[in-house]
């Protein structure tokens, strides 16, 4: 029997007193036999002196990553920009189709072309080709093409004021052929259109 540091009687085989659970001191080894080699666990990575604990570093975080605003391509290259906010012309389309009949056809042009050079100003780009209305005199084609070009961009117009609106120029081909009307149906609809996107209407 041996006793702990506190004085209580152990069994010589045990390492730790068990009646205050003290650490034993290691027996000597027998006559004879070299000491056990003590292992000392070392931290590779402990800078500080023996004696002082050992401190973990501060974990160094990588700044966290920020990623750039996302911006949306425009939607059909210069198509997706926001109305300019022009304001052109307010007229009435009565009197525009009285005008052109009136005048044989000679103030739709003149209208044709006005309103073709405004809507390109609303939209900010060349969507049409306002000097068709003037090629139309000699190739009627052009002014059909004009016509597309008008019916196209209103449809853009509508769509950026949030209108849902259908291309409307195989109509009024149809009723330009067969009544002779289409172009004062397309008069009526594009300046009526216009005036309310002058006046802040729907």
């Amino acid at each position: 029997m041996k006793n702990c540091p506190n004085g209580h009687a152990v069994p010589d085989s045990a390492v730790f007193c068990t009646t205050c659970g003290a650490r034993l001191a290691a027996a000597p080894p027998p006559a004879g036999q070299p000491a056990a080699p003590q292992y000392v666990h070392t931290d590779s990575y402990q800078s500080e002196p023996p004696g002082q604990p050992y401190q973990q570093p501060p974990y160094q975080q990588a700044p966290p990553y920020q990623q750039p605003p996302y911006q949306q391509p425009p939607y059909g290259g210069q198509q997706g920009l926001p109305l300019t906010g022009f304001r052109g012309t307010i007229r009435s389309p009565g009197t525009v189709i009285v005008l052109t009949i009136f005048t044989c056809g000679i103030y739709g042009l003149i209208w044709l072309y006005s309103i073709s050079k405004e809507i390109n100003a609303v939209l900010g780009y060349e969507a049409t080709k306002p000097h068709y209305s003037l090629i139309g005199i000699l190739c009627f084609i052009f002014t059909y093409l004009l016509w597309s070009q008008v019916d196209n961009a209103m449809v853009e117009i509508d769509r950026k004021r949030g209108i849902h609106t259908e291309n409307k120029f195989l109509t009024w081909i149809i009723l330009s052929i067969l009544l002779g009307i289409g172009i004062f149906i397309m008069e009526y609809d594009v300046q009526s259109r216009l005036n309310a996107l002058y006046e802040g209407r729907f």
